[in-house]
C-alpha cells in the first residue's frame, strides 16, 4: 500500500491481545513503530523461525481430503522467480490471509484516452517526492482512508495548491480523537448494544460537535454515520479550512480494488467468490460451508472499528 507515515487505528486496536504496544509508541503509531512490533512479535513467539519468507503461492487445490500447495522461492524484490525453486505442501488445512485488497483495477471512463496527464492507483502512491507530484495539480478520486490520506499528504507536501477531492457519496469524517481519548476506543460493547438508530444519532451528534456538520465543509454525505466505513483523518477538515483541499462533485470512478485469488483452483474459486469477484461467500467470514472447516480465510473483513489485527487474530482463534 502507499505510505502512511501514522496508522489511523489507535494501537489499542491494532496489536494481538498478548502483546501490547510499549507504551512510549504514540496512541496511532508510526509506520516504523509498526515495522518493529510486527518484528518484535515474530521474535518474541519465535515465529521467525517457522516461517517462511520470499515463497510466491503458484497454486492451491484440492488433492483427496488433503490441500495440495505448490510455491516458489522468489528473490528480495517479491517478483522476481527463483530457477528451480519449487516446492510442494500437502496439508490438512489452509489458512488464505493474503486479504481482501489484493489487486487494484482501473476502470476506463469517458476521456480518459485522451487525458495528457498521469493516472495512478493509490496502491502505487508513496508520498509526494516518490512519486514527483511536488508541481502537480491534483485530482484525487474517492473519500475513503486511502484516498484522504492521499490528498492530505499532497495538500500538505506539494507546493501546487489547491488539491481537489470528488467524491459521488460525501463522508462522515471521524478524528482522531474524541473528548481526549482515541475514537475507536468508544466502539464498545456497551456503545454497539445500544438501538441503531440512538447509536448512529449519538455518533453523529459528537462528530458535528467536535468538527461542526459535514455540509458545512462540503463533504455531505449521503448516508448515515454507521452505515458506511467511517473515514478516519486528523487533518482533512484543517486543509479543507485553509483551501489546501477542495471537495468537488463526483465524476465517473476511475478505480476500484479487488479480491485476488490466483492461486485457488477454479473449482473452489467458483465456489467461494460471487460474480463480480469482489466478495467472499463466507460464514462469519472464514469458512464456505461447501468447503468445509479445512479451508479457512482470515482477515477477509473490513472492521466498522478497530484494526484487520484484532479481528483477524479473533477469527484465528475460532
Amino acid at each position: 500500500m502507499y505510505k502512511i507515515n501514522f496508522r489511523n487505528v489507535s494501537k489499542y486496536n491494532y496489536c494481538f491481545s498478548d502483546f501490547p504496544f510499549p507504551d512510549d509508541v504514540p496512541d496511532y503509531p508510526h509506520n516504523v513503530d509498526m515495522a518493529k512490533y510486527i518484528k518484535s512479535y515474530t521474535n518474541h513467539f519465535k515465529l521467525n523461525e517457522i516461517i517462511k519468507l520470499y515463497r510466491k503461492v503458484v497454486s492451491i487445490e484440492r488433492q483427496g481430503e488433503d490441500w495440495k500447495v505448490i510455491v516458489q522461492e522468489v528473490e528480495k524484490d517479491g517478483i522476481t522467480v527463483k530457477p528451480d525453486s519449487q516446492e510442494v505442501y500437502l496439508a490438512k488445512n489452509v489458512a488464505i490471509a493474503s486479504g481482501h485488497h489484493a489487486k487494484p483495477t482501473m476502470a476506463k471512463f469517458m476521456g480518459q484516452d485522451s487525458f495528457t496527464g498521469e493516472i495512478i492507483h493509490s496502491v502505487k502512491y508513496k508520498d509526494v517526492l516518490t512519486n514527483h507530484l511536488e508541481d502537480k495539480r491534483v485530482l484525487v478520486v474517492g473519500i475513503g482512508n486511502s484516498a484522504v490520506d492521499v490528498a492530505v499528504n499532497i495538500a500538505a507536501i506539494g507546493r501546487e495548491k489547491p488539491v481537489y477531492l470528488s467524491t459521488r457519496s460525501g463522508a462522515w469524517v471521524v478524528p482522531n480523537y474524541i473528548f481526549g481519548q482515541p475514537t475507536d476506543l468508544y466502539a464498545n460493547r456497551l456503545f454497539l448494544a445500544l438501538p441503531w438508530k440512538l447509536a448512529t444519532w449519538i455518533f453523529e451528534t459528537v462528530i458535528k460537535v467536535v468538527s461542526g456538520d459535514p455540509k458545512r465543509w462540503g463533504l455531505n454525505p449521503k448516508m448515515r454515520a454507521l452505515q458506511t466505513q467511517p473515514t478516519v483523518s486528523p487533518t482533512l477538515l484543517h486543509h479543507i479550512q485553509r483551501k489546501n483541499i477542495v471537495v468537488v462533485p463526483n465524476i465517473q470512478r476511475i478505480e476500484n480494488k479487488k479480491i485476488d485469488l490466483p492461486f485457488l483452483s477454479d473449482d473452489v474459486k467458483q465456489t467461494v467468490l460471487d460474480d463480480n469477484n469482489n466478495n467472499l461467500k463466507l460464514f462469519k467470514n472464514v469458512f464456505n460451508p461447501d468447503i468445509g472447516q479445512s479451508l479457512a480465510f482470515i482477515g477477509f473483513v473490513q472492521p466498522a472499528s478497530g484494526g484487520i489485527l484484532t479481528m483477524s487474530e479473533t477469527q484465528a482463534r475460532w
